[in-house]
C-alpha cells in the first residue's frame, strides 16, 4: 500500500512539474530574440517569416524519441533548426527553457509559441502551418 502511494505521489508531481514549465514557458511568447547567441545556420534559418527552432540534451531520453520526428519535419518545412544545450546554455536562458526537449515556433524573431515535451510530427506541423 505505501509503494503504490508512493508511486502516485510521484505520478503527480511529475506531471505537475511538466505543467509548470510548459506555463512557465509560455511567458516568453511573443519575446524578441537577440540572435547574436546562435551560428551562422541558425541566424539564417531565422530570416525566414516563421521557423521552428528544436531544443535537445544528447542525455535526454525523450529528446531521442522526439530527434527522429524533427528530422522529418526538417525535410518536409526545411526551416527547422536544432540546438544543443548542452553547447549553448545561453540559448536556454534566452528562451527560458526549463526542460527538454523544447520546441519554440518562431515568426520574425519574435517567439510564437513553445511546447515542451514530446510532440507528435501531425500537432507540430499543424502548428506551424496555422501562423
Amino acid at each position: 500500500m505505501d509503494i503504490l502511494l508512493t508511486v502516485i505521489v510521484i505520478i503527480i508531481l511529475m506531471l505537475s512539474l511538466k505543467i509548470f514549465m510548459q506555463k512557465r514557458s509560455q511567458r516568453y511568447s511573443g519575446k524578441s530574440i537577440n540572435v547574436s547567441i546562435f551560428d551562422e545556420e541558425i541566424k539564417n534559418l531565422l530570416k525566414a517569416e516563421k521557423s521552428i527552432l528544436y531544443f535537445f540534451t544528447p542525455s535526454c531520453g525523450v529528446c531521442k524519441k522526439q530527434s527522429p520526428i524533427i528530422d522529418k519535419l526538417k525535410e518536409d518545412i526545411n526551416f527547422v533548426g536544432k540546438i544543443d544545450l548542452s553547447n549553448n546554455m545561453i540559448a536556454a536562458t534566452e528562451f527560458g527553457i526549463l526542460g527538454t526537449p523544447t520546441t519554440v515556433i518562431m515568426q520574425s524573431n519574435n517567439i510564437a509559441e513553445i511546447f515542451v515535451g514530446l510532440k507528435k510530427y501531425d500537432f507540430l506541423k499543424s502548428k506551424f502551418e496555422a501562423l
